[in-house]
């Protein structure tokens, strides 16, 4: 597999350089797919769908196999990377730190026999997140010339992530430490399992800061030509990385093939790719629909300009439909050319390219051939609401009429009435619910703060419907449900870097995005997922919609408060549980728990209100395209509030508060969610089916509804069933949310089942019940990301056992109350965790195993495996 890297925005690829099954895992806001395809002759095979019909589109980048090829070949000699190893002392390579800088932590660095050990500790007036890093001198000539830096390593703790500097001398040269624990621009999440690593880091042009000493100043422009580089690691709190070595990359180095596709990113914008190195000419047999037209994206590597030439050539006549220099890699050039003069008949496309740069290289971003008749096959629309808790829905009850739409939409629908996500936080849930598998089987949670990327072994949503035929797009404006876990994979467009303003909030501005998409690429089938952030912190109503439940004076004040409770709290955050951080930062505020949480869930209710009419708008916009009646409809979300949040008022407004060891990932706050499926074409509406169900379960479902063969290996269940009518049969709803624990290198979290009335969560480490002895650590029912991240609380029972039907937001266990149900929970979750674990060898980081006949049985009989 080949090494790659973002051209435009943001990468952090990662690749594991000891496993058995080589992962290209990808950080947050990586440009390259991992599915790279090489050039034809290579190995490439013909995609399913490459044959043109009178109705379906050709995705030209899956059908590279069946082109006439001739480019250039790739890599030339100007383009090798510079190396750095630290298997032996680097006096070239030296320490910036609190030294240097007042806001850094103290660095230390240590030689070990393979790598140099960076560490960083304490210093006075540092407080939360430490930072510090390594710096060397580089001679690299112009900045343009370096596509990125990777720094192959490795740690068995706890970091927050890596990110790289250049020209150190200069302003806004380091990393912010904001950045590291959100996986935010320029950063990449650090595995802590002890395994070497490459992290993927991009170097571009700064957008702000200007050139602080002579010697910048005589570059020319602020960072045009590159004079030093710095490496910088996060952490939490002390921690260490061990770096093997650090190589600069040239730009165009992930393009190694003379031709292939990849997802390539501008300006936030990811495509999946064809590229070739100039000149070259990529020649597609094709049957043109009626009202053919090729859609595409036109781009190239920075500091070049790629003449493309796109033609039609039928019967021994070459026609020329566009020939157009592109020099601007900031973002696609989008162009749609008309095909329908040659509708019903057989043409070569020509997609031609020519550079004077020497080993130029030309990108197609999502070519795709398709026609005006509409296919009769579904349009799916996977419309999730990020942090949308069904508590606080009135269409599930909620006494503030926070989703009148959503009421009137249900009575057209399927509403389930107890649906749950897998997991109390977006990475875990969303890779799970676009995978069929949960948490724990695709690797759980190895990068500090961030989950293990979807591993390749696992086939996407995204990937089952463009096999199948449809155009498929992602559009988010939190990264965290994207690329940041290797979700990019199947999508032909993916954007997750759309703006909201105060104005226009995440689901207009991601409504509008997708109308946008539907006039570039109007062809059908398509497969759209929409994740928006309207009710996910930090919740800012439109004008139209403030002060329905929080008046503006205590709007004023409640900001106010927020900037005590953070000054209170310096120190805590990102250094224990969220849940405790609010706790003792209220209380050391002087803050009234009770008044604060109150104004939060206000806010939050407001923005449900505000994401309700967006819905409403989108609905109406699908029907006056003509689209609504053969479009399915699921609406989900892939948490509750307010586990996806960092202000978390529902249990906090509880009185007496539960004690901090009890709860829950299927705390109904945090992990009940809506889940309704809407097509009006098909599914009688107006009902509710009150059976628990997953969010697990929506990948097996859509591909049921839409004629689609079911995954060979998949955790959750089809519903399709249950939407045509028929009976439901009752079955554990699982969860889990796990993480490596540092110590042992052993998966430590929890795995919970809801069974009917009752709800049982088993605690599944290394060690005594509930500890760490080494670093003080416990893994308890979490009920929540920060307490799963950071869980340090007393030790508790290995399994809790809830009574959902007196008290589903778990405040108190009845272990004692019911032996043989504790001891029937703990058998059948011990069995499904030995369950997980099984698959995890075929899909998680360390995949190598071969299942025996025994073991492949045992997950039959379960129905994960068919």
């Amino acid at each position: 597999m080949q090494a790659c890297l973002d051209v435009s925005r943001d990468a952090r690829l990662v690749r594991p350089a000891r496993v058995s099954l080589l992962l290209l895992l990808l950080a947050a806001l990586p440009a390259c797919d991992t599915h790279a395809t090489p050039a034809a002759g290579a190995g490439a095979a013909p995609v399913a769908g490459a044959r043109s019909t009178d109705v379906a589109a050709v995705h030209l980048a899956d059908a590279l196999a069946s082109a006439r090829i001739k480019a250039a070949p790739a890599a030339s000699a100007e383009r090798a990377p510079r190396v750095w190893t630290f298997d032996e002392p680097r006096p070239d390579w030296t320490v910036q730190d609190h030294a240097q800088t007042a806001r850094l932590a103290a660095v230390t660095t240590a030689q070990q026999p393979d790598s140099l050990r960076l560490a960083l500790h304490a210093a006075d007036g540092v407080t939360g997140m430490l930072m510090g890093g390594l710096v060397g001198l580089v001679d690299g000539g112009p900045l343009s010339s370096w596509a990125g830096v990777r720094v192959r390593a490795r740690t068995h703790e706890r970091l927050s992530g890596v990110s790289v500097g250049y020209n150190l001398d200069e302003d806004g040269a380091l990393p912010q430490r904001w950045a590291f624990m959100m996986a935010g621009e320029g950063t990449a999440p650090v595995f802590g399992d002890g395994s070497v690593q490459d992290y993927m880091l991009p170097l571009r042009p700064r957008e702000t800061g200007a050139p602080a000493t002579a010697s910048a100043t005589a570059s020319g422009e602020s960072g045009a030509v590159l004079r030093s580089l710095g490496i910088f690691i996060g952490a939490p709190g002390e921690g260490s990385l061990d770096i093997l070595s650090i190589t600069l990359v040239p730009r165009g180095a992930e393009f190694e093939h003379d031709t292939g596709t990849l997802a390539v990113a501008r300006g936030g914008e990811s495509r999946h790719s064809l590229y070739a190195h100039a000149p070259a000419e990529l020649a597609f047999p094709l049957r043109v629909p009626v009202g053919g037209r090729l859609d595409v994206g036109l781009s190239g590597l920075a500091g070049e300009s790629v003449t493309h030439v796109i033609s039609v050539r039928a019967d021994g006549v070459t026609s020329v439909l566009l020939d157009e220099p592109i020099d601007s890699s900031d973002a696609w050039a989008q162009r749609s050319l008309d095909l329908s003069p040659w509708a019903g008949r057989d043409i070569e496309l020509l997609l031609q390219a020519h550079a004077d740069e020497p080993d130029a290289v030309a990108l197609w971003g999502a070519p795709i051939v398709g026609g005006t008749a509409r296919d009769a096959r579904p349009n799916v629309l996977f419309y999730v609401i990020d942090g949308g808790g069904a508590d606080q829905m009135s269409v599930f009850g909620y006494d503030r009429p926070t989703t009148p739409f959503l009421s009137e939409l249900a009575k057209q629908g399927i509403v389930f009435e107890r649906a749950f996500s897998s997991a109390t936080w977006t990475q875990p849930s969303t890779a799970a619910f676009m995978t069929g598998l949960h948490h724990s089987v695709l690797g759980g949670l190895r990068r500090g703060l961030h989950s293990t990327p979807v591993p390749d072994a696992a086939t996407t949503m995204a990937e089952h419907f463009r096999r199948g035929g449809w155009f498929t797009t992602s559009l988010t404006t939190n990264p965290n449900c994207a690329r940041v876990i290797g979700l990019q994979r199947g999508v032909d467009v993916m954007d997750d870097s759309v703006e909201e303003t105060e104005e226009l909030p995440s689901s207009l501005a991601l409504q509008q995005r997708f109308l946008e998409l539907r006039a570039q690429y109007p062809q059908s089938p398509w497969w759209a997922h929409i994740q928006t952030t309207d009710v996910h912190e930090p919740n800012h109503p439109t004008e139209r919609f403030e002060g329905h439940f929080v008046p503006e004076a205590d709007r004023e004040e409640l900001e106010q408060w927020d900037d005590a409770l953070h000054e209170a709290g310096k120190g805590l955050f990102g250094a224990t549980s969220m849940l405790h951080f609010y706790d003792e930062a209220l209380s050391r505020a002087g803050l009234d728990r009770h008044a604060y949480y109150d104004r939060r869930r206000g806010l939050y209710d407001e923005t449900m209100m505000q994401q309700d009419e967006s819905l409403r708008l989108f609905v109406q916009q699908l029907k006056d395209a003509g689209e609504w009646e053969n479009t399915i409809l699921v609406i989900g979300a892939d948490h509750g509030h307010p586990a996806g949040t960092f202000a978390r008022w529902g249990r906090g407004l509880f009185e007496p508060k539960p004690p901090e060891w009890e709860g829950a990932l299927f705390d109904s706050y945090s992990t009940r969610v809506p889940l309704i499926v809407v097509w009006p074409a098909q599914l009688k509406g107006g009902r509710r089916i009150a059976e628990a169900v997953s969010m697990i379960d929506v990948l097996p479902t859509v591909l049921d509804l839409a004629g689609l063969p079911q995954p060979e290996v998949c955790q959750g269940r089809s519903l399709a069933p249950a939407l045509r009518g028929a009976a439901l049969p009752a079955q554990p709803v699982l969860f889990d949310e796990v993480r490596v624990d540092e110590a042992s290198g052993q998966f430590i979290g929890n795995i919970e089942a809801i069974d009917g009335r009752w709800g049982a969560s088993l605690e599944v480490g290394p060690g005594a019940p509930g500890s760490d002895g080494v670093h003080g650590r416990y893994a308890v029912p979490s009920g929540g990301r920060w307490a799963a991240v950071h869980p340090w609380f007393a030790d508790t029972p290995r399994l809790l056992l809830y009574d959902l039907q007196d008290d589903r937001f778990v405040r108190h266990a009845v272990n004692d109350e019911h032996p043989d149900l504790v001891a029937k929970y703990e058998k059948l979750l011990r069995e499904r965790w030995q369950a997980h674990q099984l698959l995890g060898q075929r899909y998680g980081q360390a995949a190598s195993a071969e299942l025996s006949a025994e073991q492949l049985e045992q997950l039959k009989a379960l129905g994960y495996v068919r």
